[in-house]
């Protein structure tokens, strides 16, 4: 059985947790916060439980026009997801938005993209349709196909190996 965390990062990011022997179905989780900021210790808890067998997070780049307080914050939420995983000896793969979300056909337009992304979830995962219920829950569902990617990727995904 293989175990894929997938994390689409930030502040309000979202993990997911998903077994390719039962691909309906995927947990998927906001992100944990401690005063604004991603927490490293609850998202460590949240993960630990399942012993992921790798990891993938969406590896991502300040966009343009965006203020400097909100590329800080974006790049210390990624940033803490990155170490978190990496300190629990997780293999880790990172991926360009425009990669996955191409190959689970995606568009790239932003003004349709999060609500598109939640339908695809609602579509890929119907039993648990409760998670992406909500117009905001887009993050949740953007982790849950980034898992469903990885899942039908796997096997030519490249991982930075944690150090010993």
């Amino acid at each position: 059985m293989t175990c894929i965390l997938a994390i689409d990062p930030g502040i309000s990011g979202a993990i997911a947790i998903y077994f390719t022997e039962a691909p309906d179905k995927v947990m998927v989780a906001d992100m944990p916060l401690a005063g604004g900021d991603v927490n490293p210790h609850a998202l460590r808890q949240m993960i630990e439980g399942y012993k992921p067998d790798f990891a993938i997070i969406e590896q991502v780049s300040p966009m343009p026009k965006e203020g400097v307080s909100s590329v800080w914050r974006f790049a210390a939420a990624y940033t803490t997801a990155r170490v978190t995983v990496m300190l629990m000896n997780i293999p880790l793969v990172l991926v360009r938005p425009n990669i996955w979300k191409k190959a689970m056909m995606l568009t790239m337009g932003e003004g349709n993209r999060k609500e598109q992304s939640r339908v695809r979830a609602l579509a890929t995962f119907p039993t648990c349709a409760i998670s992406f219920a909500r117009k905001k829950d887009h993050n949740r569902a953007e982790a849950a196909l980034l898992a469903a990617y990885a899942a039908t990727t796997r096997k030519g995904l490249q991982y930075e190996l944690p150090a010993h």
